[in-house]
């Protein structure tokens, strides 16, 4: 068994330390070969996460997702990105890179993958996904593993409003303590046993189990100093963190930045004219609003190409998505500083901008037709035009609210055809 393996078990019985000594021998011995780093710096990370170091474990994720060999390995990185990234209160950014993680096929099968993402979703109070993760997990480890899961299920199953399933998991989870030699978990696996039994009026064991407990933590009274070994192991540990946020400040990897850069690319940004998508503007639409409800101004406009169902239609989405991205190519050359541009499918378009009054808007509108008028169109039956669906935001607007006022103000439009501009209170 490698120094990986033997790190993940030691970790699962309950042995942080023992974990970690056995994780940085290994990953000295693979920095040494020009081995496999990243499945150590993945296994360390989680280390620091379970120990509440969240910002040291985000650096260390960092490091393993630049270093990452496999679709396995950044998915565990992005998992774990997206666990440090939610303890820390980064929500939004933790979805986009959970929802990454989760397209990966493989995850399904890799019991360390079905854990990260179980933690994940506890940590999201998504109890039910996170059962169904650590149920899945429990049955592709050993028995000897297994105590963490089991461990885990219970704490999932006392956070449920029902009581479905808790009488089988008590059942495995005593088998599985009654299997396991000495485990540092033995203590919290049997408090957590006689929780779940007083939660099913099954007094007599959940007292057996508190007395068990007890017992247990009696003859654990005796406080170990810790040994010298581990004293060093700690201090190389925070050397190697040190050395590694210094990096990741520095932005001294290229690898890591590129990464990051296609990973923004394919969440927040449209495959055919790289502008930022509906993903994007979601993101966005909270403090977009909250800003408007203290200015009063926010202006939404829904665009739309006109030609783009007959070019579809009649010469092909090669010309239709040429057309789009003309088009899209004079939005984002007209789009002030301050405006939020993005793509809303293959000829839609819509564009937020922090103006009150409709004569600035009507300007910039102008302006974007004057330079469609201009692209030439000798190759396609007929001129692009763009028609345009504007609102302008009111007290107490909330975004569908918004949204559903341009988008009607768009299909008027685009009914009249050649470059037409409805505000709502016309629809």
């Amino acid at each position: 068994m490698d120094k990986l393996a033997i790190g993940r078990v030691l970790q699962r019985q309950g042995h942080p330390k023992r974990a970690m000594q056995a994780l940085l021998d290994g990953l000295a011995l693979a920095q040494n070969s020009k081995g496999d780093e990243a499945g150590y710096w993945l296994a360390i990370a989680n280390l620091e996460h379970e120990a509440g170091e969240y910002a040291t474990a985000l650096a260390l994720h960092q490091r393993a997702l630049a270093l990452a060999r496999c679709d396995k390995q950044r998915c565990s990185a992005q998992l774990g990105l997206a666990a440090d990234l939610w303890a820390m209160g980064e929500e939004t950014t933790a979805l986009v890179l959970q929802q990454a993680a989760l397209s990966f096929a493989g995850l399904a099968a890799d019991p360390v993958l079905l854990e990260e993402s179980a933690r994940l979703y506890r940590l999201q109070q998504q109890w039910l996904l996170a059962l169904q993760q650590y149920t899945a997990a429990v049955s592709a480890v050993t028995e000897a593993d297994a105590l963490a899961l089991h461990l885990a299920i219970l704490e999932v199953h006392l956070q449920l409003p029902t009581i479905d399933g808790l009488v089988g998991a008590v059942e495995q989870a005593k088998q599985a303590l009654a299997l396991s030699s000495s485990n540092h978990l033995h203590e919290a696996l049997l408090l957590a046993l006689a929780q779940c039994c007083e939660r099913l009026a099954h007094y007599v064991a959940a007292a057996e189990f508190y007395q068990a407990a007890l017992a247990l933590q009696a003859e654990q009274k005796t406080v170990k100093k810790t040994p010298r070994r581990l004293l060093s192991i700690e201090l190389k540990l925070q050397q190697t963190i040190s050395e590694i946020e210094i990096d990741v400040l520095q932005h001294k990897n290229a690898q890591q930045i590129e990464q990051v850069q296609r990973l923004e690319s394919a969440t927040y940004r449209d495959s055919l004219t790289g502008l930022h998508n509906l993903r994007y503007l979601q993101a966005r639409w909270e403090d977009l609003l909250a800003q408007a409800q203290q200015t009063h101004a926010l202006c939404v406009i829904h665009m739309g190409v006109d030609q783009s169902t007959h070019l579809r239609d009649v010469m092909g989405d090669e010309v239709a998505n040429e057309s789009v991205l003309r088009i899209a190519n004079v939005l984002r050359r007209c789009c002030p500083a301050d405006g939020v541009l993005v793509a809303a499918n293959n000829s839609e378009f819509r564009l937020l901008l922090p103006l009150a009054e409709k004569a600035p808007v009507q300007h910039l509108i102008d302006m974007i037709q004057r330079e469609v008028a201009l692209l030439d169109c000798t190759q396609l039956p007929e001129a692009l035009t763009v028609s345009f669906g504007c609102t302008a935001f009111q007290t107490g607007d909330h975004v569908d609210v918004l949204q559903l006022r341009a988008d009607l103000a768009l299909y008027l439009a685009m009914r009249r055809g050649a470059g037409a501009v409805v505000w709502e209170e016309q629809a």
